[in-house]
Parts: structure tokens; C-alpha cells; sequence
């Protein structure tokens, strides 16, 4: 129940970040808001990690190098998010933001990419995916 509070905590503050961001980059440029927002969450991150006083640092070598540059797939998603708000409204672009996350994450899961076992994509996968892109040209 936990993890399903924080999907949801996750999502709103998604849209509300997007929303932010496209504001920002109305007045300062797409690129400027994707710096600014990661510079202002990387401070923000590090304030509350001193806060709880987490000291899993000493792990850091555990990571596989392919996975310390996630934070450069942050500024690629700012940047598209920013630039979908501008073209296609917020509701558009979380919707297809949406679509698009479950559509990889599916994916990623086939090759067995987040796990030990791979996941078969099956009929109600892909049918969930196509009823959630008609909802999307519905809404279009």
C-alpha cells in the first residue's frame, strides 16, 4: 500500500513539475528550465538526504557505472516534457508520458533488464497500452 501512495505522490508531483517547468521555460528557455530544475532538485535532494541522515554513501562503488548518469536522462525528460506542454497541453503530454513509461518498463521487463526472470508481454498488456492510447486520441 505503501509503494502505491508513493506511485500516486509521484505522479502528482510529475504533473505539477511539468507544469512548472513549462512556465519556466516561457520565460527563460526549455534548456535553462531543465538546468534550474535539476539544479534545484539536486539541492533539495541533498538537504533532505543530510536531514534523515542516511549514510548508505559508502555503497557507491555497488553501482554499475552505466547507472550514475540517470540523472542525465533527467535533463532529456525535462526538456521533452517542457517542450510536449508547450505543443500539446499538460493533459496530452502526461498522457502519453504515461503510455510511453508503461510501454518501455514492458519492454525492459521482456529482455529481463529490472529482474532475474524475464516478463512475457501478453494480450492484455498490449491491449491495456491500446485502450489507454485510444484514451488519448479521445482526449486529443
Amino acid at each position: 500500500m505503501k509503494g502505491i501512495l508513493f506511485a500516486i505522490l509521484a505522479g502528482a508531483f510529475i504533473t505539477l513539475q511539468g507544469v512548472a517547468n513549462a512556465r519556466i521555460g516561457e520565460a527563460l528557455g526549455s534548456w535553462q528550465a531543465a538546468a534550474l530544475t535539476q539544479g534545484t532538485g539536486f539541492v533539495a535532494a541533498v538537504l533532505i538526504l543530510l536531514l534523515v541522515k542516511d549514510r548508505k554513501w559508502k555503497h557507491f562503488g555497488e553501482v554499475k557505472p552505466v547507472y550514475l548518469f540517470g540523472g542525465a536522462f533527467a535533463a532529456l525528460v525535462i526538456y521533452s516534457n517542457i517542450t510536449a506542454m508547450h505543443r500539446v497541453g499538460a493533459t496530452l503530454t502526461v498522457a502519453a508520458v504515461l503510455i510511453a513509461q508503461i510501454g518501455v518498463t514492458l519492454w525492459l521487463e521482456r529482455k529481463g533488464w529490472f529482474g532475474p526472470e524475464k516478463t512475457a508481454i501478453r494480450l492484455p498488456h498490449l491491449a491495456g497500452i491500446g485502450l489507454m492510447i485510444l484514451g488519448v486520441v479521445l482526449l486529443a
